[in-house]
């Protein structure tokens, strides 16, 4: 009977705000305005900044903070290619094969073991006879020295000339750069419709280093295809450390003191909540979140020279993810931490994820149904979301009659204004949420597509309004019904003890 009467207060309920249940499936699947994309964005990237504070400091504590990101900008190339210098044959994008060899080589020089290039090759160049050159170095950096050097493929190995493949056989790997149809996850690679099968960047990055170094903790990542509820296509759900303090001065960016993770959260939440950007007073942009150094600062040996390299802070073993910091390579993306970064750091904020949690990386929940098999155009139906709206909604009507039961039950209740009663409300439905989120991050897992149902936390907000109206309704009923039943012929009321 108990199971009957949920079941049938659940259908009633449904039934009562079937208006917010289309309202609410309109947002997300029909999406206008880009009202259901925009709002799911704003909860993941919210999600992601107050994840962060704890994500840096498990960072620092295991020492799985391996990679360093270095940039090649405007600045180091006129400053290293001058007359007076001499280390850069080019004086603008792209750099000779020459220079190329001299960044790689002074990498290996600080003690880099692992380098990831940015950079896609996709033909030698006529006018630049160093291509050969820097083949036999990459060889002789493998067989010899042990040191990975893994080249972008862009978006398919295909697209790179045969004039290419002898620098292609001389490095270590290649990863995949660009891709679509992913979202904001980061896949782990791709298969070809010949059935060949590229990683991407970071995942090539990271078989190579754990491949070098037999460090502990690395994990064969094809575990992971197996979990459940898992959209498809796959990926990864990149976490997004605070700003890093190991930064060259070169870059202009804010630097700040982090403190305890817990007062870290106090001031992000801080922020979510009221929307500001800047960390600075001077608007000045806050720092990525990987050590980052410049071409310059790697190939400096004056004594002005940057303190990033001071008392050989890289190490043996670290990993150097190399990038293109030019406004004319419009490489550019916006992550959750304030301002836009170059998409060097979308592959190595992926690395640090697979070197800190593995195969056991976050994950978005979600399950969509492919109806490819009832022809074109293929199809998919999102099951998670078609099914987690009347939960969440339904959860929310039961958590409110309960809490409305109880104050009835309560002795002397005093009367509560309905102010008190509203924000009562609003807290009832960030309760809920929190605790969806508790519960993803038990499971290194994130809201995934059900950010957007998520998002619809403001209509819940009118069906807990609308629920109370009706407990409100039911009992002036049960009152008036009790009352008739009190008066009518043959009927006593009994004394009360």
């Amino acid at each position: 009977m108990p199971v009957i009467n949920t079941l049938r207060l659940s259908l009633n309920a449904l039934r009562r705000h079937w208006v917010v249940l289309m309202v609410g499936y309109v947002l997300v699947l029909m999406d206008p305005f880009d009202v259901g994309s925009t709002t799911s964005k704003a909860v993941t990237d919210a999600f992601d900044r107050m994840v962060s504070p704890f994500y840096t400091l498990d960072l620092r504590a295991d020492s799985t903070d391996l990679v360093d990101v270095i940039l090649i900008d405007d600045p180091s190339i006129k400053a290293l290619s001058s007359e007076n210098v001499g280390y850069l044959s080019a004086n603008d994008w792209p750099l000779a094969y020459s220079d190329h060899l001299v960044l790689i080589d002074a990498l290996r020089r600080q003690g880099y073991g692992t380098v990831l290039l940015d950079i896609t090759f996709y033909r030698a160049r006529r006018l630049d006879d160093s291509f050969n050159e820097l083949v036999k170095r990459l060889d002789y950096f493998r067989e010899h020295l042990g040191v990975n050097v893994i080249l972008s493929a862009g978006a398919n190995p295909d697209d790179i000339e045969d004039s290419m493949q002898p620098l292609v056989q001389a490095a270590s790997a290649q990863g995949l750069t660009a891709w679509s149809g992913y979202a904001d996850a980061y896949p782990l690679g791709h298969e070809f419709p010949d059935g060949t099968y590229v990683p991407t960047l970071a995942v090539a990055g990271y078989a190579a280093f754990c491949a070098q170094t037999g460090r502990p903790g690395c994990e064969n990542l094809s575990e992971a295809d197996s979990a459940w509820l898992v959209p498809e296509p796959k990926g990864m759900h990149l976490n997004w450390g605070m700003p890093a303090t190991r930064v060259t001065a070169a870059t202009g960016c804010y630097a700040q003191e982090l403190g305890n993770a817990w007062s870290e959260l106090v001031s992000v939440l801080f922020r979510n909540m009221s929307g500001a950007e800047a960390l600075d007073g001077n608007a000045r942009q806050t720092c990525p979140p990987a050590p980052t150094a410049t071409l310059r600062d790697v190939l400096c040996t004056g004594e002005n020279c940057d303190k990033f390299f001071d008392g050989n802070r890289p190490g043996e073993g670290r990993i150097a993810v190399v990038g293109v910091s030019l406004p004319s390579a419009r490489d550019l993306f916006d992550p959750p931490i304030p301002g836009r970064l170059p998409g060097v750091y979308l592959h190595a904020e992926a690395l640090r994820n697979l070197l800190h949690y593995g195969s056991d990386y976050f994950k978005p929940i979600g399950l969509e149904l492919n109806l490819g098999f009832i022809g074109q155009p293929q199809w998919t139906l999102p099951v998670d979301v078609l099914v987690a709206w009347p939960l969440l909604l339904l959860g929310m009507v039961l958590l409110s009659r309960r809490v409305r039961k109880w104050r009835w039950r309560a002795e002397n209740p005093r009367e509560i204004p309905e102010l008190v009663l509203e924000t009562g409300e609003i807290l009832l439905a960030l309760v809920l949420l929190i605790a969806i989120y508790a519960l993803a991050i038990q499971f290194n897992r994130t809201p995934g597509p059900l950010a957007e149902v998520i998002g619809l936390i403001p209509l819940l907000i009118i069906v807990v309004r609308k629920e109370r109206k009706e407990m409100e309704h039911e009992k002036l009923r049960a009152l008036t019904d009790f009352a008739g039943c009190s008066k009518q012929p043959g009927r006593r009321r009994l004394p009360a003890n």
